[in-house]
């Protein structure tokens, strides 16, 4: 359903950083007054103001990173921010889709900001139009859909231009890179995790977005708008529609990999059944709006709007999987 041409595009920037043990250097403080600066033992930490640095090796550098406080009793990646070593460490924190999505109102044709009465999906001729058509068919695509040959780590999300992006966490926006589609991606951190260059280890994303609301470093709560949907996409602008794609990255300990894990594994236990049967009024209305009930196989998703829960990454520009949990 994505633009096949960004698979191997959009994770550029994103670092994988390896944090060391704290070792506490009062005198170093001065030279911790920004993040990002250069320090000179790895482990070291001082404090600015109210702001803690801790200085870590990030490629071949030496940086000072600033740290978030944490209570003594918390536990786990999201409390600790300590570095997953599968995705059994991610947090269920996830409260909403990314945008206003409810229900399918056949009275109003919409699923809460998402039009489907009425939405044709763009046709194509030629040599792959076989492809591109089954491609384009897909107004929500699932996360391990097979498109192009790629396993899909992302959801997929066609939506009205305009369109307002909601975070779907609370957390801290750790990462808010220009993509190559000449939109956003804001990328935020569980509560607890604090950013480092190029990101943090956990970070839930919400991928082509215009006019972004919000830079790094900023506290967001689940709801709040961040943007608005991308519109780069040329066979579905000329629709009305923009583009939105939400995902689970993670950085593995002791793989210099890109992961990414099912996004529905992640929402909240007492929002989830509400949120997974929005999805399958989605998946059914569209179905029923292209008289094609073979669009979704929901009998092979577990859960809902995946199609495997398998630790995904890439590897020589084609995506594998790999089972961690």
């Amino acid at each position: 359903m994505k633009d096949f041409y960004k698979v191997t595009c959009k994770r550029v920037g994103m670092v994988l950083i390896v944090v060391s043990v704290i070792a506490t250097t009062a005198s170093l403080a001065s030279a911790a007054n920004s993040a990002g600066g250069k320090c000179a033992k790895a482990g070291a930490t001082a404090k600015s103001g109210s702001a803690t640095f801790k200085c870590t090796k990030v490629g071949k550098k030496l940086i000072w990173v600033a740290q978030s406080s944490t209570g003594s009793g918390s536990s786990g990646s999201a409390s600790s921010g300590t570095q997953p070593t599968s995705q059994r460490d991610i947090p269920a924190i996830i409260q909403n889709w990314g945008f206003n999505f409810t229900d399918y109102s056949t009275a109003t044709g919409k699923a809460g900001d998402m039009l489907i009465k009425g939405v044709t999906p763009p046709t194509f001729t030629g040599p792959t139009a076989a492809s591109d058509n089954a491609m384009y068919r897909l107004l929500i695509g699932p996360i391990g859909a097979v498109v192009q040959g790629m396993v899909e780590p992302q959801y997929g999300f066609y939506l009205p231009l305009g369109t307002s992006v909601i975070s779907m966490v609370s957390g801290t926006v750790c990462d808010v890179p220009k993509l190559y589609s000449n939109d956003f991606s804001v990328r935020v951190a569980p509560p607890g995790m604090a950013c480092m260059q190029g990101g943090a280890y956990i970070l839930y994303e919400h991928e082509h977005i215009l006019n972004p609301t919000v830079k790094v470093g900023d506290k967001v709560t689940a709801g709040q708008k961040i943007g608005i949907v991308g519109d780069y996409n040329p066979h579905w602008k000329a629709k009305g529609l923009g583009i939105l794609e939400t995902g689970v990255f993670f950085s593995k300990k002791g793989s210099n990999a890109s992961w990414h894990a099912c996004l529905s594994s992640f929402l909240d236990p007492s929002k989830k059944t509400a949120l997974l049967a929005t999805l399958s009024s989605a998946f059914a209305a569209w179905e029923a709006e292209l008289g094609d009930n073979t669009l979704y196989d929901e009998a092979k998703m577990s859960p809902v709007g995946c199609y495997t829960t398998a630790e995904m990454t890439d590897s020589s520009n084609k995506n594998t999987s790999n089972n961690g949990g």
